[in-house]
């Protein structure tokens, strides 16, 4: 099984990173390649994609900087992400490592690789930039 690390230095203190990271109502936000729009469901996440609707799991662990992804994208089928937030001097360095799941193609986890690239950004924007308004 094939895995994708990514890191985004992001300056912003770590707490606030994992914390906009963790909020399932921004995934629209930041992981643009991936959710369209969420929906809160029994401690979860229906979260709408290009291929339907996956139920995801978000767990935050604040204490030590990570948050777990778990997602379903079909009955008895589980895919994981995995992102940990830490400190980099006075900003966040946030490490982001993805899985291929069985039934991915090497085509398939390329794209997802490329995606998270811009999702990354996407972040990285977010949480650098406030708006005065």
């Amino acid at each position: 099984m094939r895995t994708d690390t990514q890191t985004m230095t992001i300056a912003a203190e770590p707490m606030k990173v994992l914390t906009f990271i963790a909020d399932g109502t921004n995934l629209p936000r930041w992981a643009i390649g991936f959710a369209k729009a969420v929906r809160p469901i029994d401690g979860g996440w229906i979260v709408t994609t290009g291929q339907g609707e996956v139920p995801t799991t978000i767990s935050a662990n604040h204490h030590v900087g990570t948050v777990d992804f778990r997602m379903e994208p079909a009955p008895g089928s589980t895919a994981m992400a995995y992102v940990r937030v830490i400190p980099n001097g006075d900003g966040a360095e946030v490490i982001f490592t993805q899985l291929q799941q069985p039934g991915v193609t090497d085509e398939m986890f390329e794209q997802l690789v490329a995606a998270v690239a811009h999702e990354l950004m996407a972040l990285k924007s977010l949480v650098e930039v406030q708006c005065p308004l």
